[in-house]
């Protein structure tokens, strides 16, 4: 069978395995391009924008108290539910590598699975049923304090649809790394008098290092642009930036101010994921990896 494909296809393979994924980043960089250049034309009532540039809308996005106010709460959301997951997450994954039963460890991988078989909006909803005066939440809290609190419409409730939402992410890029970690070197730990609890603090965790960021990377840029949590768990109120650009572009029409927004949150996120890898040199290791 291989000596009827081609030298040329055989030569060029590689090229030829990429180039959906080029293709795909191509597609996705032209439609950024013309999204920074939208950012800069000025609004119009009735043509929507006019090819006239202006830094007025980026003034908008960085010096305006309610678009301060917004992005400020994203970001200060989505880094409490990243740190969440992840410090969740590493307690479950070890736990399901290290497991000797397997019939535990197939439950917690399909425990931890089955969130992904559900879109977003029906998690909300969840969500919604259940931190409601009627739901769990408001049953247990008038048995423990006599009356029904709902902590729907608060940012605890969006922090909550948060965390549930990245915790399965966090677990399945956390649980390779510690099953990368020799068990021998745990052993060997635990031999030389470490407790388990140290064993993991000074052997384990520097370890998966990576993989722990990694998760958290992962983790915060989805949760910077997630739209449905906020929207239906926060009630408005507690909207998140996909929320407040959602509103600029479908209710007020206004393109430009929507794009500058867009590029602005791109930019900062861009520039977080950057500082990490920078100051962690996680870049580095995965590049030694590759070698």
């Amino acid at each position: 069978m291989k000596e009827k494909i081609p030298r040329a296809i055989k030569r060029n393979l590689g090229y030829l395995l990429i180039l959906p994924s080029v293709l795909s980043i191509g597609v996705m960089f032209t439609g950024l391009i013309y999204l920074a250049y939208l950012s800069f034309q000025t609004y119009d009532i009735f043509q929507r924008f006019i090819p006239v540039l202006t830094l007025e809308n980026y003034y908008k996005t960085v010096f305006t108290s309610g678009s301060q106010t917004t992005f400020h709460r994203t970001f200060y959301l989505s880094l409490l539910a990243s740190l969440a997951s992840v410090v969740l997450a590493i307690p479950y994954a070890y736990y399901t590598i290290r497991t000797s039963s397997p019939l535990i460890q197939k439950l917690l991988i399909i425990s931890i699975l089955i969130p992904f078989f559900t879109g977003d909006v029906i998690k909300a909803y969840g969500w919604l049923a259940a931190l409601g005066r009627t739901g769990i939440v408001g049953w247990l809290t008038e048995k423990l304090l006599g009356s029904a609190i709902s902590l729907i419409n608060t940012q605890t409730a969006v922090f909550i649809g948060l965390v549930q939402l990245l915790l399965p992410l966090s677990v399945l890029i956390v649980a390779p790394s510690i099953a990368a970690v020799n068990r021998e070197l745990e052993m060997a730990a635990e031999n030389l008098g470490a407790t388990p609890f140290q064993t993991f603090i000074k052997v384990v965790l520097p370890l998966i290092k990576p993989g722990v960021l990694g998760a958290f990377i992962v983790s915060f840029t989805i949760a910077v642009t997630e739209y449905a949590a906020p929207d239906l768990l926060g009630g408005g109120i507690n909207k998140f930036v996909a929320n407040f650009i959602y509103s600029i572009m479908f209710n007020a029409v206004n393109y430009p101010y929507a794009a500058a927004a867009s590029i602005f949150l791109t930019l900062i996120v861009s520039l977080i994921v950057y500082l990490i890898l920078k100051i962690w040199k996680i870049g580095n290791i995965f590049i030694r990896g590759l070698r």
